[in-house]
């Protein structure tokens, strides 16, 4: 699955480049207990020199109300969230701190803003997931923001704003994967090791009738053997950021994507999840899963597409679908 274009880091500069602050960052907000966890959150990602800090709060006509008072309120509420954002930012006077109250539906709101600034990452809230876990539903904000916003999405549950230091990013050797590691490792310290974990999908396989003929050694060899090759593509997928120094800890696991994911960063007690899709496409079934299931922050590394025909040869690329 792995392609020419894939094999080398994205960034011309290498991870020097790739851990410089964040130059463009907002935050969704609308005053709720899961807008200031995200807010918080959004105050402990590194920023850049000179970099914009934007509070964005996007709401209908009037708020809703029938007069202007709820107006009036929404922008109390915001100038109050950007005051405590500049306080918290006092020893960074380069950090462009500003709001935006905009009216209209958020998502559009919000796309629009990140087209407009050539926004990196946008944060918002949502509350823990319910158990037994419910798909988020189409018409859902958070869903919404991530199939609309032309911009990495981070995603953020209820829990204490520290540093990231349980990162857990799931790649399958595209192109998005490779940028989904290579911002991830921007949002975390250098002295952060990352785990990095690829599914070998084996839902087809499992769902098949079993060869009765087929011996089970053979079967466990030949299981073993795709699993050595798969640890074998990650690490060479892996080698020009490990030549750097940074800690990165290969993980492999077969079945379901979605269940070996959860797996993963429940075992691993995961603070941060990362994927990686195209703007060319909307949420995959994965994303979507990830999301509605998982007790950590999600990160939707999401970037532009690359052109239809590419000068090595390589095919456009595709959201994140491990096989």
């Amino acid at each position: 699955m792995s392609s020419r274009g894939g094999g080398l880091p994205l960034l011309p500069e290498g991870l020097l480049r790739a851990q410089r602050g964040l130059k463009r960052v907002v935050v969704g907000v609308d005053f709720s207990l899961q807008s200031e966890f995200a807010l918080a959150r959004a105050l402990r990602l590194p920023l850049a020199h000179g970099a914009s800090f934007i509070v964005l709060h996007a709401s209908p006509p009037l708020d809703g109300h029938t007069g202007p008072d709820g107006t009036l309120a929404g922008e109390r509420c915001l100038r109050r969230s950007v005051a405590s954002a500049v306080r918290r930012l006092r020893q960074r006077p380069d950090v462009d701190v500003r709001e935006e109250l905009r009216t209209g539906d958020a998502p559009h709101v919000a796309a629009a803003l990140a087209k407009d600034e050539g926004v990196e990452v946008l944060v918002v809230g949502r509350p823990h997931p319910t158990y037994p876990a419910k798909p988020l539903p189409d018409t859902s904000v958070v869903m919404r923001l991530v199939r609309e916003v032309d911009a990495s999405v981070l995603v953020v549950v209820p829990h204490p704003g520290r540093v990231y230091h349980r990162p857990l990013v799931a790649v399958n050797f595209s192109r998005e994967s490779r940028r989904a590691l290579e911002l991830t490792m921007r949002l975390c310290p250098a002295s952060t090791p990352i785990e990095v974990l690829h599914v070998v999908d084996l839902r087809e396989e499992d769902a098949a009738p079993p060869d009765q003929a087929a011996p089970l050694a053979q079967w466990l060899r030949s299981r073993q053997e795709r699993e050595d090759a798969a640890r074998a593509a990650l690490g060479r997928f892996l080698a020009p950021y490990r030549e750097t120094g940074r800690a990165l800890e290969l993980r492999v696991r077969m079945g379901d994507p979605l269940e070996c994911i959860h797996a993963e960063s429940i075992e691993r007690e995961s603070d941060l999840l990362t994927l990686g899709m195209s703007t060319a496409n909307p949420p995959s079934p994965l994303t979507e899963g990830v999301l509605a299931r998982s007790h950590c922050d999600v990160l939707i590394s999401r970037h532009a597409a690359p052109p239809a025909a590419l000068g090595d040869g390589e095919a456009p690329s595709r959201p994140i679908v491990h096989d």
